[in-house]
């Protein structure tokens, strides 16, 4: 297991003694970090940055959808990260527009993209639409596509949809453990700006007790904590990542 932490700013960069990252980047935001093309530019300079200091780094842009009419733009998006890419880019699941399974048409358009970024940078897919039905999706875009794509388990957001993380992956079937590669990893605790994750880590708290029930599988992951810098500035939850070491 190799962890890693969450960067979204410059000043991100070097906040904990790791050498892993993961650097996110949003489509729209409005609350202090950049978006649009230039979180893109940001984010290929934070890489850049990060190699000098040794530090390898998977990129995750968030709300880019590849199965919609601004898919070949996001794909575009896609190409420009994985020139810059140490370990690949981390995308999410996707559904129709009424939150049901995406149309076969929309389906075939996800998959195409999927290949053509992993034919330049390692692809990994996360539950974050619909965790309650994520096996149909990694079986449908991940263990079919001999592609260079793997999966990337949020135990967080397993939680917070009413799954039971630790039964999850208990149960996970044996082939999309071994394609999983990232492990997203944070707290469900109250509700703030309308979400209940993304918290710091616990003593004895769930997602610890998921992530081993993971590790006792396989060991070979990159753990990412995602919080913000600022909420784990004395490491408390990278040191509880650390004891299941």
């Amino acid at each position: 297991m190799e962890i890693g932490y969450r960067i979204i700013r410059t000043d991100d960069i070097g906040a904990q003694p790791l050498k892993f990252a993961q650097i996110s980047l949003w489509k729209t935001a409005d609350w202090g970090v950049s978006d649009g093309d230039r979180a893109v530019s940001e984010a290929i300079s934070m890489a850049e940055k990060c190699r000098k200091q040794s530090i390898r780094t998977v990129f995750h842009p968030l709300e880019y959808s590849l199965s919609n009419q601004q898919a070949e733009k996001t794909a575009e998006v896609f190409r420009r990260l994985s020139h810059a890419s140490d370990l690949g880019i981390i995308i999410h699941d996707e559904g129709g527009e009424d939150g049901d399974r995406l149309s076969s048409k929309r389906a075939a358009a996800y998959e195409h993209q999927v290949r053509t970024i992993a034919g330049l940078c390692h692809v990994s897919i996360e539950n974050s639409f619909h965790s309650e039905d994520i096996l149909w999706f990694w079986e449908r875009f991940v263990l079919s596509l001999q592609a260079d794509v793997s999966i990337t388990i949020d135990i967080g957001h397993l939680e917070t949809a009413g799954v039971d993380s630790i039964t999850f992956i208990s149960g996970l079937p044996q082939p999309m453990v071994d394609r999983v590669r990232f492990v997203h990893i944070h707290h469900q605790g109250e509700e703030r700006y309308g979400v209940k994750d993304h918290w710091p880590l616990v003593p004895g708290c769930r997602e610890l007790d998921a992530l081993q029930a993971l590790l006792r599988r396989k060991r070979d992951l990159f753990v990412i904590l995602e919080l913000d810098a600022w909420q784990d500035e004395h490491g408390e939850s990278i040191q509880l990542l650390r004891d299941l070491e």
